[in-house]
């Protein structure tokens, strides 16, 4: 019966670390270009913390329909989602 107040405080200290991860990751995006903003704010909701894997596949598949549907030009496609990218893994810290 003890080990459930302790698993208890565990997820709540988990649940406080990625919202913080998170927030600092907002205050990364809100200094980004705007084509860079718009990535972040698709791939945001997407995202999983652990799942490097996962998380590419998603970031590369989004950032390719962006270009496929004219959102984002070719050439500068890669630039601005590495930028979009690095706030994002400042909720994976």
């Amino acid at each position: 019966m003890k080990r459930l107040p302790m698993i208890a405080l565990s997820l709540l200290f988990a649940a406080t670390t990625a919202q913080a991860g998170w927030e600092e990751a907002d205050l990364c995006a809100a200094e980004l270009g705007e084509d860079s903003r718009v990535i972040y704010d698709r791939l945001k909701p997407q995202i999983v913390i652990g799942d490097l894997e996962g998380n590419e596949a998603k970031i590369r598949a989004t950032v390719q329909q962006m270009v496929a549907d004219g959102e984002l030009s070719l050439f500068t496609a890669r630039g601005k989602a590495r930028k979009a990218v690095e706030c994002l893994q400042m909720a994976n810290d």
